[in-house]
């Protein structure tokens, strides 16, 4: 009896194990783990959660505009170059109007 039911305390303790490391989220959380994701998540993650990137689905001229009005309306400092175009390159393939890689959860 004590046998079993240490078993079953060992079954039990399993299956309250992490999900495995492919189920989990990536080092730059729920963005695409693609070139440009690094710069991407260092550079807007200081100010607000990768979710709301993740959200969006513009164009990279609405993207361009989004950093305009960032700079202008909330004071983020303007992204040099060549971190600029990385980002949005990245957010214009990742994120773009068909919202590809629109979060799930």
């Amino acid at each position: 009896m004590l046998k079993r039911l240490l078993c079953t305390a060992v079954v039990m303790a399993l299956g309250t194990l992490p999900v495995a490391a492919s189920e989990e989220e990536s080092e730059y959380g729920l963005l695409v783990d693609k070139p440009g994701a690094e710069e991407t998540f260092i550079y807007c993650t200081a100010c607000h959660s990768e979710r709301i990137v993740a959200q969006q689905g513009l164009s990279r001229t609405d993207w361009k505009a989004l950093f305009v009005w960032m700079e202008d309306e909330q004071e983020m400092e303007p992204i040099e170059e060549p971190d600029y175009s990385i980002i949005i390159d990245y957010l214009s393939e990742h994120y773009n109007t068909d919202r590809p890689n629109f979060p799930k959860r």
